[in-house]
């Protein structure tokens, strides 16, 4: 018998292959498709050749590499560790001009302005580092930056508080070993578990250029910690209430939102500045900012209220006294 010839499409040679291992009693292989690496890296900050006076801080330790980094932080626990507990805390900042006041004066004027949790000086005299942890207490403990000469940076904390994991400075974020290093503390509070980063900053004054790679470096830091960071100190920022804008390393800082500013409540000076070479007893840049305080990663979600703090007398200021006002930052979640 002659059956008809049914005309009909090709099949796909795929579908055979397939049909042919299914009736095999196998299973067809995994579809191949190309590897995504889902890490993001952060920007590559790139520093122009600057020539940096000897005007600026600097320090002539040797280059210490940055602690690993932590490898199973996470950030929802770091920032709410589940005890029902809230979190708060009472920062302060002040720039206290190292050799151009007197370490007694201040220290007596930080007593008057106390107590608080976290204290966090710029300018700081290593040869007053005995003074002010008499100042402060045996409840509070020290630590002081390597780099910066003269002009060194401080964190003290209330040991009551806190704990201390570790503390370090940020070697790779200080041009030419010629300024200062970042110095950051490492905290876990004790009563809520909540761990965080502390971090103090006096950057460049009078390099604009040296400036605003710091604060790129600073954001390309902060964008790949999981931990919460509070960075306070003397960002040199020149953010003028009139304008509301700064110069170049105010926009740089905020780049990307990696920072949020805590703007203070109320906008007052929080620098007195006459030039020396032609004194009139008037501040040379009245209404403007050097001093700031920032949140990055979980922080940014916080409770946060900064307050400039304004003394009777305060400016202008005289050999004695500091030409930075300070400010307080009171923090919750």
């Amino acid at each position: 018998m002659t059956f008809p010839v049914c005309r009909t499409s090709l099949v796909p040679s795929a579908f055979v292959a397939t049909l042919i291992l299914l009736v095999c009693g196998c299973e067809p292989a995994s579809k191949m498709g190309e590897s995504v690496d889902a890490t993001a890296s952060s920007p590559t900050v790139v520093s122009p050749a600057v020539d940096v006076k000897k005007q600026e801080s600097g320090s002539n330790d040797a280059v210490h590499p940055d602690p690993p980094k932590e490898k199973e932080a996470n950030a929802e626990t770091a920032s709410n560790a589940g005890t029902g507990e809230t979190f708060e805390a009472k920062f302060f900042c002040w720039n206290i001009e190292s050799e151009g006041s007197d370490p007694e004066v201040i220290a007596e004027q930080l007593s008057e302005l106390g107590p608080y949790d976290v204290y966090a000086l710029t300018e700081f005299l290593p040869s007053a580092k005995d003074l002010f942890e008499e100042t402060l207490g045996e409840d509070f403990e020290l630590i002081m930056s390597r780099s910066g000469r003269n002009d060194r940076l401080a964190i003290a904390f209330d040991t009551r508080k806190y704990d201390l994991i570790k503390s370090f400075e940020i070697e790779k974020i200080n041009y030419k070993n010629r300024y200062r290093s970042p110095l950051v503390a490492h905290l876990k509070d004790k009563k809520t578990g909540v761990e965080f980063f502390v971090m103090n900053n006096h950057l460049a004054r009078g390099k604009e250029e040296v400036r605003l790679i710091q604060t790129k470096q600073l954001v390309a830091w902060a964008r790949t910690q999981l931990l919460p960071v509070v960075a306070l100190g003397d960002y040199n920022l020149d953010y003028v209430f009139a304008t509301e804008k700064g110069n170049s390393g105010f926009a740089s800082m905020l780049h990307d939102n990696v920072w949020k500013w805590v703007k203070p409540v109320e906008m007052i000076d929080t620098n007195w500045y006459d030039n020396p070479e032609e004194p009139d007893g008037k501040d040379d840049y009245p209404g403007s900012m050097l001093d700031f305080a920032f949140l990055s990663g979980p922080a940014k979600a916080w409770n946060a209220s900064c307050k400039i703090i304004v003394r009777p007398g305060d400016f202008p200021d005289d050999e004695k006294t500091s030409d930075h006002r300070p400010f307080e930052l009171l923090i919750s979640n």
